[in-house]
């Protein structure tokens, strides 16, 4: 099976030490001991940047798409000393990237991202995710984020109307219809991935029925998960 660690890691390497001042990229996780990958690891730098200035994540996104590809989704941490972006590309490349400031940023850049975006980029991370997890066995984890993700249908639902109606104060509701609740009292019978498979992509048709949803099969299959 081939692995796609190796080159994705100097190929970062390269690009982020031409894209910033950075004072130290330092790899860890399973990509300093290369017999411990498999399909399925990501690659984890710690990067250790030379100023306090936040550092632009929303930009990286976009040099690092024209370097690997289409991002196929995200997830951002804000911390006061550091800032965290995992992401995963079509090709299913995924980083976990963690960017350590000398002591305290002095803004957070990405906080006037619309909330629903934010929401719905780390929907499709989590897809991925869950994917590398029924990949190794854990269905208990697998299980876990796929519920969750339905949860995140509805949050999305939330946004919306919140975005409808101008306000996130709702005293009463309007008797809506949830889905998601729906297609999971309809799932079929099958074995423990099946279901699990079922009910994920359940959860992505709602997001989106069409493109993404597609992409996640094709990631299933780059993963050779059934």
């Amino acid at each position: 099976m081939h692995l796609w660690q190796v080159e994705a890691e100097q190929k970062l390497i390269e690009f982020l030490s031409n894209f910033a001042e950075i004072h130290q990229i330092k790899p860890k996780g399973s990509i300093l001991d290369k017999s411990t990958l498999d399909i399925y690891s990501d690659v984890d730098f710690d990067i250790y940047l030379a100023s306090d200035s936040a550092f632009d994540l929303i930009n990286l996104m976009k040099m690092l798409s024209q370097q690997f590809g289409t991002i196929f989704g995200y997830e951002i941490h804000n911390n006061s000393n550091s800032d965290v972006l995992r992401i995963c590309f079509e090709n299913g490349w995924r980083f976990d990237l963690t960017f350590i400031y000398p002591t305290q940023k002095t803004l957070h850049a990405t906080d006037d991202l619309p909330e629903i975006e934010k929401v719905v980029s780390q929907f499709w991370f989590v897809t991925s995710m869950t994917l590398t997890k029924l990949g190794r066995m854990d269905y208990l984890t697998a299980a876990h984020l796929t519920l969750g993700l339905c949860q995140v249908n509805i949050v999305v639902q939330m946004l919306a109307r919140d975005e409808a109606k101008n306000t996130n104060i709702h005293r009463f509701g309007d008797k809506e219809d949830v889905p998601i609740l729906h297609d999971l009292l309809q799932l079929n019978k099958g074995n423990m991935s099946e279901k699990i498979l079922s009910i994920l992509f359940l959860a992505a048709e709602h997001v989106d029925r069409t493109m993404r949803t597609d992409k996640l099969r094709i990631l299933q299959n780059m993963f050779d998960i059934k």
